[in-house]
C-alpha cells in the first residue's frame, strides 16, 4: 500500500509539471493568470474610500479608463489632489508611480510591463460627479457638554424635535436618573424625565414619534414596557413579562420597534445574552395582543454575547436584520465578533461579509428615503478602547453583502466611514438612530465610554441626491 501511494504521488507531480509548462494557472480560481492592469482607483486624500472605475479590469492596450468620484457644490473635487491604487498581475511595473498625489486636471497616461516584458498603455480620466449621498458632520458633544451624568449611555431616540438620551442610574428613580431631553438640533437641554421604574435600559421612538422606556430584567423583575405619548406624558405600563412567567435574565438589552404604539400595528423586540432567540410581541392599538411572546430562534448563531434585531415592514411575512456579536476574550485571530444578517421567514439567510465592519457592531439602523434602503452600522474594534465609527451602506439589494473592500462598484455598497471616535467602552454599548427630514437624513449615534470627556453624542448629515 505504501508503495502504490509512492508512485501515485510521483505520477501527480509529474501532471502538474507538465500543466505549469503550458501555461500559469491561477490555482485559487481555476482561470489562466492575469496580467498587466487588473484595477485602477483613486482616493482624496485623508478619506478612507477608494473610488474605482466605473468598467472593472484587466484592461488592455489603448483601453481610457473613467473613474467617478463625487462632488458638490459644498465639497468640491480637487481633481489635483487624489491618491492612486491599482491591482497589477505578476510582476507587472506601473509608471507613473501608485500611492503618491497626482494630478487629475487633464487625462493621465499610464504605462504597463507585465512579468513578460509586454508593454501596455491606458488613459485615465478622472469626473467629478454628484454622488447619490453627501455625508457631513453635524456635531459631537460630549457627555459632560450635554449634561449626562452616566457615561455609559445605554440608549437614544429622536421624537419630533427632541433627542432623548438615557441618563439611568441602576435602582435610583428622580428626575435626575431618568431621561435628557435635548434640542436635536443644537443638543441644549429642555428638560430631563424621571425613569418610571428602576433599572431601565433603553429609550426607543415608534413610527409616529411616541416612544417606550424598558426595565430589563435584572433581580428578577421582569421586562417591563412604558409607553409615552409624547415628552410631556406620563408613562403607561403597557407590557409586564414577568421572570415567573418564564422571562430570561436579562431580557431587554436591547429593544427595537416599528409601527404606531397608539393605534394601529406595531412589534415590539427585545434581546438578551447567553441565547440564539429574539423575543417579541405585537400590538394593535396599544394593547398587546398576547403577555407571551413570539419566540424566534436564530439556529445559525450559537449563544451571543448581545444581539440587536429590527423588523423590516409590519406585513406578516416581512424580513429581518439581526446583528448578533459573540466575543471571546481570546481570539487572536479575530475569527468570532459580530455578524450582521437578513433573513426571510423561512430563514433564508444573507450575511454580510465580516470585512464591512469591525469586530463588534455596536448597533444599527435601517432605514428608507428616495424609494432607497440604506443601513448604517455604529462598529467598533475588538479591543473596548479601539476606535468606534458610523458605516452608512446602501442595501437595497441583500445579494450585495458579500462585496468586500476593493472590489468593483464597492464604493456604490460602502457609502460613508466616519472619522474614529476613542474612548474606552467594556460594556459593548452602543445605540444609532436615523432621523428621515426629507431628502436629508440625521444620523445620531452614542459613544458610551468610562469618561465624560470622550462619552456623548456624535451627528452626521446625509444628503440623499435623487439620481
Amino acid at each position: 500500500m505504501k508503495r502504490f501511494n509512492l508512485y501515485q504521488t510521483v505520477g501527480c507531480l509529474f501532471a502538474l509539471l507538465v500543466l505549469f509548462s503550458c501555461e500559469q494557472v491561477d490555482l485559487d480560481k481555476g482561470v489562466t493568470e492575469r496580467v498587466g492592469l487588473l484595477n485602477f482607483a483613486v482616493s482624496i486624500p485623508g478619506q478612507s474610500i477608494e473610488y474605482p472605475a466605473t468598467k472593472p479590469g484587466p484592461y488592455a492596450n489603448d483601453d481610457t479608463i473613467v473613474i467617478r468620484v463625487p462632488s458638490t457644490d459644498e465639497n468640491p473635487l480637487d481633481l489635483k489632489r487624489l491618491k492612486t491604487f491599482a491591482s497589477l498581475g505578476h510582476n507587472s511595473t506601473i509608471e507613473p508611480a501608485l500611492g503618491q498625489i497626482t494630478d487629475f486636471s487633464a487625462p493621465i497616461a499610464v504605462t504597463v510591463k507585465d512579468g513578460d516584458g509586454a508593454v501596455t498603455r491606458h488613459v485615465v480620466k478622472v469626473v467629478p460627479a454628484l454622488p447619490k449621498t453627501v455625508f457631513s458632520k453635524v456635531w459631537f458633544k460630549s457627555s459632560e457638554a450635554l449634561g449626562i451624568k452616566r457615561t455609559n449611555i445605554s440608549g437614544i431616540a429622536v421624537v419630533g424635535e427632541h433627542l432623548l438620551v438615557a441618563d439611568f442610574n441602576g435602582g435610583n428613580t428622580g428626575m435626575d436618573n431618568g431621561l435628557r431631553v435635548l434640542n436635536k438640533n443644537t443638543g441644549e437641554l429642555v428638560k430631563s424625565i424621571a425613569p418610571p421604574t428602576t433599572y431601565c435600559m433603553q429609550v426607543v421612538a415608534d413610527n409616529a414619534d411616541h416612544f417606550i422606556v424598558n426595565r430589563y430584567n435584572i433581580y428578577s423583575a421582569g421586562f417591563m414596557v412604558y409607553y409615552y405619548e409624547n415628552v410631556d406624558a406620563a408613562p403607561k405600563l403597557i407590557l409586564n413579562y414577568p421572570a415567573s412567567a418564564g422571562c430570561p435574565v436579562n431580557l431587554g438589552r436591547k429593544v427595537s420597534v416599528i409601527g404606531n404604539l397608539k393605534s394601529g400595528k406595531a412589534y415590539v423586540y427585545a434581546t438578551t445574552n447567553g441565547t440564539n432567540t429574539v423575543y417579541y410581541w405585537e400590538f394593535r392599538d396599544g394593547v398587546a395582543v398576547s403577555t407571551e411572546p413570539t419566540v424566534l430562534r436564530y439556529a445559525s448563531a450559537s449563544p451571543w454575547t448581545y444581539a440587536h434585531i429590527q423588523r423590516k415592514s409590519l406585513d406578516a411575512s416581512s424580513d429581518h436584520y439581526l446583528t448578533y456579536c459573540n466575543y471571546n476574550a481570546s481570539d487572536p485571530n479575530l475569527l468570532e465578533g459580530s455578524r450582521f444578517v437578513s433573513f426571510t421567514p423561512d430563514m433564508e439567510e444573507t450575511m454580510m461579509a465580516k470585512q464591512n465592519h469591525y469586530y463588534k457592531i455596536l448597533g444599527f439602523n435601517a432605514f428608507r428615503v428616495g424609494g432607497e434602503e440604506f443601513t448604517a452600522l455604529l462598529t467598533q474594534g475588538y479591543y473596548a478602547w479601539d476606535a468606534t465609527h458610523i458605516k452608512v451602506f446602501e442595501t437595497n439589494d441583500p445579494s450585495k453583502f458579500g462585496q468586500q473592500p476593493g472590489s468593483a462598484g464597492y464604493s456604490d455598497f460602502m457609502l460613508f466611514q466616519s472619522e474614529a471616535y476613542g474612548g474606552t467602552n467594556y460594556n459593548r454599548y452602543g445605540d444609532l438612530v436615523a432621523d428621515v427630514r426629507g431628502d436629508e437624513v440625521y444620523l445620531y449615534a452614542t459613544m458610551a465610554t468610562n469618561a465624560a470627556t470622550n462619552s456623548g453624542v456624535m451627528v452626521y448629515k446625509m444628503k440623499y441626491n435623487k439620481p
